[in-house]
């Protein structure tokens, strides 16, 4: 039998002297780290507790002395009165009761109180339709709506705006004549103003009014004072099928006065009673 063959001066599977050793290969160390290494717990949340118990449910009963440990002191009691391994379901179901009570509760009340103001904002209105209703003319009319309303329907502006018609494009921008600048006034707009103000509904026909919250009023309504306005109501106000389209616009310093789920049914009565009137001082035909 022949001696082994010496190659560069080393034996078979012997290293060279000074010489790196032969990198391991990868998955020699994925199986090292796999057996050394502990793999991190699973994590369990409240879902997967749940999803567990309910296709489970009998583990509790297989297994008392677990429901035992995760159920507090204070619901465990022995037949002596003492605390022990017995679990009082008892007060789970009255502690929920409890609770369910309490959100009715807080329900009612926030119902009870939307009610009462619901209220007192329809007396209000109705207080505010029948001093339109007494207007001694025309121009008393136009006056109390732009200075004394938005004090009896407790908003801080009211704007009345009418776009201009054929003979009155020229005043598109304008304010009415008034006794003092800055004063209450009847805004003229340009035409088509109110349908783009008011925007339309999803069958394409415009909307009739607009709520909204959060926002800065506009300057061709409220003039000077739009930077003050934060949420607004703008109802569309039809005068007659002879005359342009007017809007009632009542602006808040408050952003959640007025917001889009709103009721707007008394504000809506107000505005069809304004232009109700006016066609009769004017001496307007039907809308």
């Amino acid at each position: 039998m022949s001696a082994p063959t010496e190659t560069s001066g080393t034996t078979s599977g012997t290293p060279a002297k000074g010489s790196t050793p032969a990198k391991p290969p990868a998955n020699v160390d994925a199986m090292r780290s796999a057996l050394t290494k502990p793999a991190a717990p699973e994590q369990v949340d409240a879902a997967s507790v749940k999803a567990f118990l309910g296709a489970n449910p009998d583990i509790l009963v297989d297994e008392p002395d677990l429901l035992a440990k995760i159920t507090p002191s204070g619901y465990r009691h022995t037949g002596d009165g003492g605390t022990g391994g017995v679990v009082d379901f008892q007060v789970f179901t009255i502690d929920r009761l409890r609770q369910e009570i309490e959100d009715l509760r807080e329900l009612q009340q926030a119902m009870v109180t939307a009610a009462e103001e619901n209220a007192i904002a329809r007396d209000r209105i109705f207080a505010a339709v029948l001093k339109v209703l007494d207007a001694r003319n025309f121009e008393h009319l136009i006056h109390y709506i732009t200075t004394e309303l938005a004090s009896d329907i407790e908003v801080d502006l009211v704007a009345l705006g009418v776009e201009a018609s054929t003979s009155t494009a020229s005043m598109a921008g304008m304010r009415s004549p008034v006794a003092e600048p800055g004063g209450p006034a009847v805004m003229v707009l340009q035409s088509g103003f109110v349908e783009a103000l008011l925007g339309t509904k999803a069958d394409g026909t415009t909307r009739d009014y607009a709520l909204r919250e959060d926002v800065e009023g506009a300057q061709e309504l409220f003039g000077p004072h739009a930077v003050q306005v934060q949420s607004e109501a703008l109802i569309r106000l039809t005068f007659s099928r002879a005359a342009p389209p007017g809007i009632l616009a009542l602006g808040s310093t408050r952003a959640n006065q007025f917001y889009p789920e709103q009721a707007v049914d008394h504000l809506s009565f107000l505005a069809r009673v304004i232009e109700r009137t006016v066609r009769l001082w004017l001496d307007l035909p039907p809308a």
